[in-house]
């Protein structure tokens, strides 16, 4: 009986599209049996609110690791008056010390992540990107919160320690996820909140010593988008996670697909592309290697570390892309 009731579950999970076209809150608590896989086994001390890591942020502790440019927000108790004295110039003091570290997790679930040729919708992999991360959290003893932007609203979840606040953040996920796939193709009462808006939103949520995560495509990343996601580089950590099918990066090279139009729906509407016109195989090219050469500059003007995850990569293949971005 309950091997029935799982194939049925199953059956019903795929005729909704669940982990390929949309998330639903089961999906996203899935994501906890691979979240183990993203510990790296960092040594923790035991007293559970002293501190869990070895920070390397703007702070006060024990040992001293340099002297930089006084900034606004900066304690004063942590002024170096001998360098400020010195140089003319305000200087604060820069340590290393072990601390709890909060992590904010931006995800991107406008209606241009609604979009995927192969594996998984751009969406759907953000989603559980952003779950992967939230169940890591909360595994490693930090306190998450997050950021969700979609097609006409976003939501703020402040950084705590807890497993309420964890399915407070997966449920929220869920429901962007399959707000998307019920809004497709209908017109919006409003255009979708840019990423220099949200940006801006978020450099006044984050907390001196965070730990960000933005997860997007990254479409529509502009001077003022960069000009924010800068400021907030400035008293936070940044990991830029690039979500991307592969019909972006490169449209499909077959004679065959050359010879006829190609079509692309969301559900309601469809677009044909002609790949047999090389003027729109070539500014398609150009349109992805300009937005790749842009993330890599940014990433690093604001030192940030970028992950490129494909809607293709599995569950293994992730893990280890984030692994590997020392996530």
């Amino acid at each position: 009986m309950q091997g029935n009731v799982a194939i049925n579950q199953t059956i019903h999970a795929l005729i909704k599209g669940d982990g390929l076209i949309q998330s639903s809150i089961n999906s996203l608590l899935r994501q906890q049996s691979s979240a183990s896989m993203l510990q790296r086994g960092k040594q923790k001390i035991r007293a559970p609110q002293a501190g869990q890591h070895l920070s390397v942020y703007k702070g006060r502790g024990m040992d001293f690791a340099e002297s930089r440019a006084y900034m606004p927000g900066d304690d004063i108790r942590a002024m170096d008056w001998k360098v400020t004295a010195r140089t003319g110039i305000p200087h604060t003091k820069v340590f290393q010390e072990e601390r709890e570290r909060p992590i904010l997790i931006w995800t991107d679930l406008r209606p241009a992540m609604f979009f995927g040729t192969r594996g998984r919708f751009k969406s759907v992999m953000a989603a559980e990107i952003a779950s992967l991360l939230i169940w890591k959290s909360w595994l490693d003893g930090d306190r998450a919160g997050g950021m969700i932007v979609g097609a006409d609203q976003h939501i703020e979840v402040r950084p705590a320690r807890s497993k309420a606040k964890v399915l407070q953040l997966l449920q929220h996920l869920a429901d962007y996820s399959q707000a998307l796939f019920h809004q497709a193709g209908q017109p919006s009462s409003q255009s979708s909140e840019s990423l220099a808006q949200s940006w801006k939103r978020l450099r006044r949520v984050v907390s001196p010593g965070s730990q960000v995560y933005i997860i997007s495509d990254f479409r529509g990343l502009d001077n003022d988008a960069e000009k924010q996601l800068l400021s907030v580089s400035r008293h936070a950590a940044i990991t830029l996670i690039r979500i991307s099918d592969p019909f972006e990066k490169q449209l499909p090279d077959t004679q065959q697909m050359k010879k006829q139009r190609f079509s692309l729906s969301n559900g309601r509407r469809f677009l044909r592309l002609n790949f047999a016109n090389k003027k729109v195989r070539s500014q398609h090219e150009e349109l992805n290697q300009q937005l790749s050469k842009q993330l890599v500059q940014l990433a690093n003007r604001t030192k940030a570390k970028l992950v490129n995850i494909s809607t293709l990569d599995d569950d293994n293949q992730r893990i280890m892309k984030l692994i590997r971005g020392a996530v």
